[in-house]
């Protein structure tokens, strides 16, 4: 039986590994989403600082939002890490909406983001895959941020880029089809040869060489923070 995905429903997944300093600012990032039909879905990847109390707490204390209250908030621990690729794709398969946006535990998206890209989707059934511009933000310092200028624009020349080895779809500000996901499944490690390559960059080039539309919305709807502790700085 196929799997029944709930109409307008924008699945928010949230993998996170010892990000107890900033998954709470994260959290109210999406809560505070002008796009009313949401839920979240946080994997926890085995932490082993108070990424957990914190997830616990800050459930606590918007018990009474919308989101928590008609149990649209889903919070999966792991018993141990297994890693990006597996903890996403944990949570890929527990959402249920329409559509699959991805997060990152220590970036802050706009509060309009999730609304701009389910209309795009809506109105451009050609694609099956959104991302955005971005800034990013030394930690701490928010106010001050720097465009990021490696994102790209236009479907035929983002599917050249992948096709020819490149990268140019930040996988935090990545919206696509659940029924994208239905057929061709999430993020997974790479082949062997290709230990130079991103999962998430493999992700979108596997969805790409099928042959599938994706497209980066030109406003800066997503906050990437750097700090020396994070995944991408090691």
């Amino acid at each position: 039986m196929r799997f029944q995905r709930t109409p307008n429903l924008a699945s928010i997944v949230i993998g996170a590994y010892n990000a107890s300093r900033h998954i709470e600012e994260t959290l109210d990032s999406l809560i505070h989403q002008t796009y009313p039909h949401i839920e979240i879905i946080v994997v926890n990847d085995g932490s082993t600082d108070d990424t957990d109390r914190v997830i616990q707490k800050w459930v606590k204390k918007h018990r009474n939002h919308p989101v928590i209250r008609e149990n649209r908030f889903v919070y999966h621990p792991l018993p141990y890490n297994v890693g990006f690729s597996g903890a996403f794709t944990t949570g890929y398969f527990l959402a249920r909406g329409e559509f699959i946006a991805t997060q990152a535990a220590d970036d802050i998206s706009h509060p309009e983001r999730i609304e701009k890209q389910v209309r795009f989707l809506q109105g451009n059934t050609n694609f099956c895959l959104c991302g955005t511009a971005l800034a990013w933000f030394e930690d701490g310092n928010f106010d001050k941020q720097y465009v990021l200028d490696f994102v790209k624009y236009g479907y035929e020349n983002i599917a050249g880029i992948y096709m020819s080895g490149g990268h140019c779809v930040c996988h935090g500000t990545l919206m696509m089809r659940g029924s994208l996901f239905d057929l061709l499944g999430g993020l997974e490690r790479y082949p062997r040869g290709l230990e130079t390559v991103s999962e998430d960059m493999y992700f979108i080039t596997r969805y790409v060489l099928q042959g599938y539309s994706v497209e980066n919305l030109p406003e800066i709807l997503y906050y990437y923070r750097r700090y020396p502790e994070q995944r991408t700085q090691q």
